[in-house]
């Protein structure tokens, strides 16, 4: 898995090491070079110092063979060139841009591009985490779904299946007792548990109000 990193700010430079840790083929791409020396030596992708959109640069950093490129820098106009170039003139198959103003986000979605919004990000889970105390968000997927974990406060017990089936979604883990398990369809979820399960942001409150009713206000 080849990765093209577009940006060595703090997102992209740690996100960056921690690729290459992982295992990945990583290069990162910025036109400041006190930010790439901020990976250290003992980074093992590639460096290269020069403007992020440069198709020169682009090219010695090896587009043609990415697999994926993630322009991150706090500049929307570079994330959207690039991203632009990648997937118009070197048909790179997925392509994810950092959204810098989530003003913009509009333009992103006009040209097709697949985004991350940090500050969005960010915003939407301290709200969750300040109004919603039995229920935590793992991760957002996109922006219409996401992973969350919450504490059933509903009294009659219900099974799995019957959750999935009301509230459109897929629990993926139980926790009971404090003892994780994957679910069985039939099985009871209890007063007191924890459910890990993915649902679309529209269906959530639903979901919430149904079965952690001292939650809502």
């Amino acid at each position: 898995m080849y990765i093209i990193i577009i940006g060595c700010g703090k997102l992209g430079s740690t996100l960056a090491k921690e690729l290459s840790i992982t295992g990945y083929d990583i290069s990162v791409i910025d036109h400041d070079s006190e930010k790439l020396n901020v990976l250290g030596s003992s980074f093992n992708g590639s460096k290269f110092k020069g403007i992020e959109y440069d198709s020169d640069r682009l090219l010695e950093a090896g587009i043609k063979r990415a697999n994926f490129v993630l322009a991150v820098t706090a500049d929307d106009n570079i994330n959207i060139t690039v991203s632009l170039i990648a997937k118009k003139i070197y048909h790179v198959p997925r392509i994810i841009a950092r959204i810098g103003d989530p003003s913009r986000r509009h333009i992103y979605d006009m040209l097709g591009i697949e985004t991350i919004c940090p500050t969005q990000l960010g915003v939407e889970i301290l709200k969750r985490k300040i109004s919603e105390k039995n229920v935590e968000v793992l991760a957002v997927i996109q922006q219409h779904t996401e992973i969350i974990e919450l504490t059933v406060k509903k009294h009659k017990p219900c099974t799995v299946k019957s959750i999935e089936e009301k509230y459109h979604c897929i629990l993926s883990g139980l926790i009971v007792a404090d003892t994780f398990a994957f679910p069985e369809k039939d099985e009871l979820v209890p007063e007191g548990a924890k459910i890990i399960c993915t649902v679309l942001k529209k269906d959530k409150d639903k979901l919430i109000a149904s079965l952690a009713k001292e939650m809502t206000r």
